[in-house]
């Protein structure tokens, strides 16, 4: 038994050091690239942060040093793929916001979006303003105060003067835990159903079908552009880019969000 616990220790302090050195070297990556950055060098720059990402790191600055940076050298689908991935993280973020704005600007094509209803709007807006970390931790903290009141309620305080006054307390709690429930799965849906993704490259044929020569050519689409992923096969993804432009173009020719 001493011998087993001793060996799971060895395990676990192996583990947090490989993690320590392992956050270290992003820490490391990351000023370095700060310093090629200041320094005028954007793909030396671009290199160091793109060795965090491939150590599996993810975060909303480094998304967005990264997007940058590749505006910098002109390459404008890379900068607005990594910009929205960091808006993904941080929420609103004028900083973010106005820069896709500058880049959208440069962009070829002028897409009609689909007629949707201005409350579907609203919520797309409302999800978009706030983290899935931070609406997470909102409804953690509206189930406490919820379940804490009908605790309080129930148990603790069941006078009818004090736990008349929880019940209320209960109830608007509980209609914004529902709330914040609802925006984290839309936050959610939209990674997996719908998911969003850049154009790369500067000019991209949307096919009728998932092959070249058996499709017919629909329309082509341009880097920057951002359209909407509808379902996906090995090499081919189908894309619909707005009102009445749905088709097939290849995988490698996209990022996605």
């Amino acid at each position: 038994m001493t011998k087993t616990m001793s060996l799971l220790n060895i395990l676990i302090l192996t583990l947090l050091f490989a993690t320590v050195a392992f956050g270290s070297n992003a820490d490391l990556l990351f000023e370095a690239g700060n310093r090629a950055y200041l320094d005028g060098d954007m793909t030396e720059a671009r290199t160091k942060w793109k060795q965090i990402e491939d150590l599996g790191f993810s975060s909303g600055a480094l998304y967005y040093n990264l997007g940058n940076a590749y505006y910098k050298t002109g390459e404008l689908g890379e900068a607005i793929l990594y910009w929205e991935k960091a808006a993904n993280l941080l929420g609103e973020d004028n900083d973010i916001a106005t820069n896709l704005q500058i880049a959208r600007a440069q962009i070829d094509d002028k897409l009609d979006e689909s007629v949707r209803l201005p409350v579907w709007d609203w919520f797309d807006q409302v999800r978009d303003r706030f983290s899935a970390r931070f609406l997470t931790t909102l409804a953690v903290l509206f189930s406490f105060v919820t379940f804490g009141a009908l605790a309080g309620r129930r148990w603790l305080l069941p006078s009818e003067k004090v736990g008349g006054k929880l019940k209320p307390v209960a109830v608007v709690f509980a209609l914004l835990l529902m709330f914040s429930l609802g925006l984290i799965w839309l936050k959610a849906r939209e990674e997996t159903v719908g998911r969003m993704a850049v154009f790369l490259v500067p000019e991209t044929e949307v096919l009728s079908a998932p092959a070249i020569g058996s499709g017919k050519l629909l329309f082509t689409l341009h880097e920057g552009t951002t359209v909407r992923v509808v379902r996906v096969l090995e090499g081919w993804i189908e894309v619909t880019a707005g009102k009445d432009k749905q088709g097939w173009v290849r995988s490698d020719a996209l990022g996605l969000i």
